[in-house]
């Protein structure tokens, strides 16, 4: 035995000595590998970069030819022809769509050669043309070369007229050209017409006059009459080149040098380097490898280029294959080893094996005595008596006695069956009965505990012979928890059946629809509301239908397209579903179903996964809801966003997108687009008159005959009022806008019929056209809005096409004259407020409110409108929205801040002359709850002056209302103040004219402290205006001034500014309560 032990050990020795040296040779093999797989890769990676290198330098060569090619045809019509105008010029570029095809040419000219006799002449003649053509840069010189064909215009204007042989390189190209006869092109430049990228190449061409001798250089200047040229962009040469190639791993650097005697320029420069292209274009390192760096050349037009392409280090050793290689053979070495080891470990562990089992042959009977004093199930030893003659642990455990109290003892003691036998029969019987069953389980009988307490328990008997003598062995079970295990699983699954009852319920009674569906989407189960959604039977879905037949087929694949760029794989229609389910299981979606009457209707889908306990997926489970009138709602709401109420025409919003759109497409397209303004003439009458229900009948007519008139590509928008606009996204030529707008004029001929009204209805029309009249929307549109006041002015029912003189300060007048007439229906009137501050504590007291224009975008001042609503009398309603605005905001910043603010509001002469003014005033401090004493009305000291008569009555009402009444501009250009003595006037404003020398004059200074000591002898409140230095502040304090405002205390500001001034102000001074005249708390400082 010993001696197979030893045996087993050494072949365990061996088998490890054979693992170390597989190991070995497979590291070995591996890295051989490793290196011949790299030095593949490498040569492969060097293969197609010399590839990539010369095919982008052909490409470029070919297409630097092409762009040539075309300055050539130009330098071929004056050849042929002598002469030509520019419409042929301009004609011959556009024929071949230079834009388009040649995009890094960037302009092709056209420059006579002009001596400095002829320099007046020249330039008077092309003013005829172009006023405000003139050779630049100025200065006299023997002879010029200006640019007078320059195509295309739009990007090169601000060349027209440049004199190109008056800066030294393009002088020293336009030179060799001519003296040469041949093409010459200039080393790098930059542009003047700057760009994103500026730097470019100068192509020159000379142009000779045809039938005299060119052979000498003599020859050809004395024979020279002009230059054709070019500009070609070098970033646009490569990014043309690059197209269809990944480049952004290469670096590119051009580099241009002369290439003959004859050629313009000297030295060298870079025309182009990829790492200026952008922060993600590759920077190759300080010091390049040589097999990374690539070198290729060409010349063309007296240039040499280089081209020097730098690549990043391949690293072929650390590539993917190489490593796999490398990994996959030290993976195979080290698996060969562990199997040689393994084997080794194994017979290692036969010898041990073997050594132990004669240990555990010896410990066998000792660990049966241990089990048996262990196990849980009790184990007595019975004769056939009955008498107990041993018992283990576990016995004394269940029955509850010691061992000793047992021993010798009857089994009836603790089996009460077995002493309930007849007289006669003997224990054996019993036992005999309680045999093991063919199943190897016992018979289910009772105990009883040493307390007295019966309980359940498993007995099984088996017989033996020992010493010739039969001993019977019972093993006994508690079955008690077994039981009370049972009696728990009956209760729970009694629980499960009434919460499965409960669930039918649920989903029988739910108001939504219910579907299980299997792993192919075939429907289980479905719900009544499922029925109802759908159109059909249960019978006619379950088994039968899959749930991708009720989905609209365009949409699912629709979908499924954009789940697969998702993706980045090909998605199946009818696995959409699935998807859901798996990654977007708690969001619904919307989708449209198909009901068995062919109806769709919209519903919200909800998709999750169905799966068992420790199992896989079984099915899905789809929840839907009837969302179509929640829809329908929403697309009304998103309708009613976008439309005209009255007309249902597209709004202002809507214009504003579909202008966009239309701007981009006819940019993009290069097409031509109109803009037509439409104003009803006198339409303002018609409402006045009849009524605002004719009116609107009238402007649903108009849009009738305006979409009749156009076409249902064109677009017809109400803009509010009586403004409709009119876009022609598409038209060939010009007049093609004019011809449609009086073709609108004529739609409006016979009259319309509205009830028993025969109305006859004009418009005014504004046409802008694009590109002419402005490429963006804005400009589009103001300048149609121009146009069309010009119709107005210039007598209405009439088309009027924009033009330049339109924007003469004259025309913007009439726009905003016309404009202001609406700028209260449209909302576009604000009021900034100016604090007025007490000068002795620092305190708000007040505040000024100041008119202002939103007008579009910019903020128009008082002084460029007021004039005009005082002109047209709109100064009167402007005014009563102002007092009724500027009262219920005052009213809004007492109640939160419980501040005694005082609001002033300016009156106007014209408001001073309405009859009405009283009730107005009080009418606009009951409605806004805003005290009398609260609100102050300033009069300026002229109004006042010249209707002294009539504002003494009105001013005296006012008094009684409790307003207060102040005198503004006071002291400015009047003697004599007999009218102080008439008036109820509660405070003086000082123009801000008396204080802008104040205190540098003394003479100004006296004047300002004796109108303040007049307001105080008069029992009269001072406000100085126009405070604009700490100085004067400080002035007016020391003379005793009442109160102040202007800039160096306060700007005027918008509403939301001045209530966080307010608020703070108010928390910042410590207060103590008293009540104002006007009856709110006044706040003082401590």
């Amino acid at each position: 035995m010993q001696s197979d032990i030893q045996e087993t050990r050494r072949e365990s020795r061996r088998l490890l000595q054979v693992s170390w040296l597989v190991l070995v040779v497979g590291v070995a093999l591996s890295a051989w590998t490793w290196r011949e797989a790299s030095v593949r890769l490498q040569h492969e990676a060097d293969m197609a970069f010399d590839a990539q290198a010369r095919s982008f330098t052909q490409h470029l060569h070919q297409l630097v030819d092409h762009h040539l090619d075309v300055l050539v045809s130009f330098q071929a019509m004056f050849r042929v022809t002598g002469e030509v105008d520019e419409p042929t010029f301009q004609a011959h570029y556009q024929t071949l769509k230079a834009e388009q095809e040649y995009p890094a040419l960037l302009a092709v000219q056209y420059s006579p050669l002009i001596q400095h006799a002829e320099r007046a002449r020249f330039e008077a003649r092309m003013q005829r043309l172009h006023p405000a053509f003139r050779i630049n840069p100025p200065g006299e010189r023997s002879e010029y070369l200006p640019v007078l064909y320059n195509e295309p215009m739009a990007r090169n204007r601000v060349v027209f007229g440049y004199d190109i042989a008056f800066e030294p390189t393009r002088r020293q190209v336009m030179e060799a050209a001519r003296d040469s006869g041949r093409m010459q092109m200039s080393p790098p430049i930059r542009l003047l017409q700057g760009g994103p990228d500026p730097l470019a190449v100068l192509v020159r061409l000379p142009v000779y006059r045809p039938g005299l001798p060119l052979e000498t250089t003599e020859q050809r200047r004395a024979a020279f009459s002009g230059m054709v040229g070019g500009v070609v962009r070098i970033s646009d040469l490569i990014t043309q080149t690059q197209t269809g190639r990944d480049w952004k791993k290469l670096h590119l650097r051009i580099n241009d040098t002369l290439s003959s005697d004859d050629g313009a320029g000297t030295g060298s420069g870079d025309l182009y380097d990829s790492t200026r292209s952008g922060p993600s274009a590759f920077r190759p390192p300080t010091q390049v490898q040589a097999n990374d760096a690539r070198v290729q050349q060409f010349s063309l037009a007296s240039r040499h280029w280089t081209l020097h392409f730098t690549r990043p280090a391949v690293r072929p050793m650390l590539q993917p294959y190489p490593l796999a290689l490398l990994l996959g053979g030290l993976v195979g070495s080290a698996a060969l080893c562990a199997l040689f080891r393994a084997a080794a470990s194994r017979h290692a562990r036969a010898a041990e094996m073997a050594q132990r089992l004669s240990q555990q042959a010896r410990d066998s009977e000792d660990r049966l005595r241990s089990v048996m004093d262990h196990t849980i199930d009790g184990i007595l030893c019975v004769a056939p008596s009955g008498r107990i003659l041993s018992v283990n642990q576990a016995v004394c455990r269940i029955f509850g006695h010691n061992e000793s109290a047992m021993l010798g003892q009857h089994l009836s003691m603790l089996l009460p069956a077995a002493g309930k036998l007849e007289a006669g029969k003997r224990v054996e019987s019993f036992l005999k009965v309680q045999r093991v069953g063919m199943d190897g389980l016992g018979r289910h009988t009772e105990g009883l505990r040493a307390g007295g307490q019966h309980f359940p328990l498993d007995l099984a008997i088996s017989s033996m012979e020992h010493d010739g003598i039969r001993q019977y062995i019972g093993i006994v079970r508690d079955l008690s928890a077994q039981q009370a295990a049972e009696r728990a699983v009956l209760e729970a699954h009694r629980q499960l059946n009434e919460v499965d009852e409960m669930r039918r319920v649920i989903v029988h009674s739910a108001p939504y629809a219910i579907f299980v569906l299997n792993l192919q989407g075939v429907i289980q189960t479905v719900n009544p509301a499922g029925e109802r959604l759908l159109g059909y039977k249960a019978n006619e879905l379950v088994g039968r239908c899959s749930a991708q037949h009720f989905f609209d087929a365009e949409q699912l694949s629709e979908r499924a397209h954009l789940l697969s760029m998702r993706l980045g794989r090909e998605v199946d229609p009818g696995s959409v579903l699935s998807h859901l389910a798996r990654t977007a299981a708690h969001l619904p979606s919307e989708w449209t179903l198909q009901r068995k009457d062919g109806s769709h209707l919209v519903a919200e889908l909800l998709v999750t996964e169905l799966s068992q306990e420790f199992s896989s997926l079984t099915g899905y489970l789809a929840m839907a809801y009837d969302v179509t009138s929640r829809r329908e709602a929403e697309d009304q709401v998103q309708h009613m966003a976008l439309h005209d109420a009255l007309t249902a025409l597209p709004n202002r919003n809507m214009l504003q997108e579909q202008l966009r759109l239309s701007l981009s497409a006819a940019e993009r397209e290069g097409r031509r687009m109109a803009m037509m303004f439409l104003d009803l003439d006198r339409f303002k009458k018609i409402n006045d008159s009849l009524g605002h229900h004719i009116g609107d009948s009238v402007l649903i007519e108009v849009a009738r005959r305006l979409r009749e008139a156009t076409r249902s590509s064109d677009v017809v928008a109400r803009l509010g009022g009586d403004e409709f606009v009119v876009m022609l996204p598409h038209i060939a030529e010009p007049d093609d806008g004019e011809r449609v707008a009086h073709k609108l004029l004529a739609a409006f001929t016979e009259p319309l019929r509205i009830g028993p009204h025969e109305l006859r209805v004009t418009p005014s029309i504004g046409l802008a056209l694009y590109p002419e009249h402005g490429t963006d929307a804005i400009t589009l549109m103001r300048h149609a809005d121009l146009a069309m006041y010009q119709a107005k002015h210039r007598g209405r029912n009439r088309v009027q096409v924009y033009s330049e003189q339109m924007d003469s300060p004259t025309a913007e007048t009439l726009v905003l004259e016309n404009d202001l007439y609406k700028a209260l229906e449209r909302n576009e009137l604000r009021l900034h407020y100016q604090p007025q501050f007490d000068c002795r504590s620092g305190r708000i007291t007040g505040a000024e409110a100041l008119l202002r224009w939103q007008h579009g975008e910019r903020l128009v001042p008082p002084s460029d409108f007021i004039p005009l609503a005082e002109e047209t009398g709109l100064i009167v309603p402007m005014g009563e929205w102002v007092l009724r605005q500027a009262c219920l905001t005052a009213q809004r910043w007492r109640e939160q801040s419980g501040w005694p603010l005082r609001i002033a509001v300016n009156l106007s002469a014209l408001q001073l002359d309405q009859p009405d003014l009283i009730e107005t005033v009080s009418r606009a401090l009951h409605d806004t709850g805003l005290p009398a004493t609260a609100l102050e009305l300033e009069i300026t000291e002229s109004v006042v002056v010249r209707e002294s008569l009539r504002a003494a009555d009105v001013l005296t009402e006012l008094r009684t209302l409790g307003v207060g009444i102040a005198i503004d501009d006071f002291g400015v250009g009047y003697s004599s103040f007999a009218y102080l003595r008439e008036l109820p006037v509660d405070r003086f404003k000082l123009d801000r004219s008396f204080l802008s020398a104040v205190p540098q004059s003394s003479g100004d200074s006296r004047l300002v402290g004796a109108l303040i000591a007049m307001g105080h002898r008069l029992d009269v409140g001072i406000v100085a205006e126009g405070v604009e230095t700490e100085e004067q502040a400080e002035f007016l304090r020391n003379h005793g001034c009442d109160e102040a405002q202007g800039y160096h205390l306060g700007k005027p500001m918008r509403e939301a500014d001045f209530e966080a001034l307010l608020l703070a102000h108010s928390q910042t001074h410590s207060q103590t309560h008293h009540t104002d005249p006007a009856g709110a708390v006044t706040p003082s400082a401590h």
